[in-house]
């Protein structure tokens, strides 16, 4: 069956609308999708490796040149560009401000997430936090460390982590 061409216009119509109001909403709701308790855990679980990014990052700003060029190698047989007048080489210049783009990105984050959780370090069950995100260990672990239940290390755990949904993400995590 072949379809004329008023058909597959009021086709194309009714797809392009439903596609508008698709985007309409989620611009309207952004939280709607969004787990924010697991992109917190997300966040908790990368901190080390974002916070080490980080001094690499700081690094190799100090001494591009070190980071580059194989240690085994002669500086002279590797040629970098630091123009980008060629296609040959690395252009250091640029590479570097993507760098620092990257660095001040990743620190603004790990600043974020350092100042989430300075709001619970007061709390009794603080140490569930870094136990189970940084140290990795398991509930199990972490009630026979503390001496807890592992019913009550969920508990905390969770209540934790909806205190810092909040801190990381604001009133969009309240729902």
């Amino acid at each position: 069956m072949k379809l004329d061409d008023e058909v597959l216009k009021i086709i194309e119509t009714a797809v392009n609308k439903a596609a508008q109001d698709s985007a309409k909403a989620a611009h309207e709701n952004p939280s709607a999708e969004r787990n924010y308790f697991r992109e917190t855990e997300i966040l908790l679980y990368n901190y080390p490796a974002l916070k080490l990014k980080v001094e690499q990052d700081v690094e190799f700003l100090f001494d591009p040149e070190s980071h580059i060029v194989p240690p085994n190698r002669s500086k002279d047989i590797v040629i970098f560009s630091t123009k980008g007048t060629g296609s040959q080489g690395l252009d250091l210049d640029k590479y570097t401000q993507g760098v620092k783009s990257s660095m001040m990105r990743t620190r603004q984050e790990v600043i974020r997430i350092e100042r989430a959780v300075e709001t619970i370090k007061d709390d009794e069950y603080y140490d569930v936090i870094p136990m189970k995100y940084w140290d990795g260990l398991t509930i199990e672990e972490i009630a026979e460390r503390l001496g807890r239940e592992e019913k009550t290390i969920r508990r905390n755990k969770s209540r934790l982590i909806n205190k810092l949904k909040i801190m990381l993400f604001g009133a969009d995590a309240l729902g």
